[in-house]
């Protein structure tokens, strides 16, 4: 399309009359004339127009007919620079005169995040108000790009819980919907098994009954150690224990039997530790 083919299009989307473009800097046979393709605007003229339809510059010179796309590319720099410098009401600012079809993966993803940070800022800020319309930002960015944002959910449910009740949010949190974001965003229970964090509570069950199992060990009660190491073991077949987890469960089953004195069946878990440490290393 030629520019002033764009400029006629975008206008009858808007609504707006060739005068009403115009407005008081131009004519409307101005307007007129440069639809039609009599004549050319200046630069100047260019960014009346521009400012009026409100579409960036580029998409009317761009060889290019997908104003949605032309309007990402004049965003993206200086949405990652406001988002960057932390001023997330300019990112939303930006993303606004982004038609609804432009927004996704990352301008979508920044959005969230921008919105998150402003429900961040005003919950710090005590300000509860306009928490909920900015969680309800953070899901509906979220569900628009690939990227992902569990991490940013997450920590908005925290954020909308306290809006909901600064008295006492926790009544209010959604608790399992929040462990789940948090687990998939950081690993959560990952990290609490790696570290044997003993103090922190997990909610993974396989985890809980491992920490039983370890702390029976521990009271040198081997036999009830045994009973619980042996069930855990049964969930292998669930896809419930990643190999490192088996690993241990191995290691304190062969402990149990070895001090029980059963050194056939420590010799067998033994073996299977070993096999599986050689898995890890080929």
């Amino acid at each position: 399309m030629t520019v002033g083919e764009k400029i006629r299009l975008r206008r009858k989307e808007l609504g707006l009359t060739q005068r009403e473009v115009a407005g008081e800097k131009m004519t409307r046979n101005l307007i007129c004339r440069i639809e039609r393709g009599d004549c050319l605007p200046s630069l100047d003229t260019l960014r009346a127009i521009a400012a009026a339809l409100s579409v960036p510059v580029a998409y009317l010179v761009s060889e290019k007919d997908d104003f949605a796309e032309c309007a990402v590319n004049e965003a993206l720099p200086d949405l990652r620079r406001a988002y960057a410098a932390g001023r997330y009401a300019d990112c939303l600012t930006l993303i606004g005169r982004i038609p609804p079809e432009g927004i996704a993966d990352e301008v979508a993803y920044l959005a969230a995040a921008a919105s998150l940070g402003l429900a961040e800022r005003s919950m710090r800020e005590g300000n509860l108000k306009k928490i909920p319309e900015y969680v309800e930002g953070v899901r509906a960015y979220s569900e628009k790009t690939v990227l992902p944002t569990d991490w940013m959910l997450a920590r908005a449910e925290l954020c909308r819980a306290i809006a909901k009740s600064p008295e006492s949010p926790r009544w209010e949190v959604k608790r399992d919907e929040y462990l789940s974001r948090a687990e998939k965003a950081i690993g959560y229970n990952s990290y609490l098994y790696l570290t044997e964090e003993e103090g922190i509570a997990c909610d993974r069950e396989a985890v809980k009954l491992h920490r039983e199992a370890r702390d029976l060990v521990a009271k040198r009660r081997y036999r009830e150690a045994l009973t619980v190491l042996l069930a855990l073991e049964e969930k292998k077949s669930t896809g419930e224990l990643d190999p490192y987890f088996l690993y241990r469960v191995y290691s304190d089953t062969e402990t149990c039997y070895r001090e029980l004195g059963d050194f056939e069946m420590a010799y067998r878990y033994s073996s299977k530790r070993v096999s599986l440490l050689r898995e890890f290393r080929e």
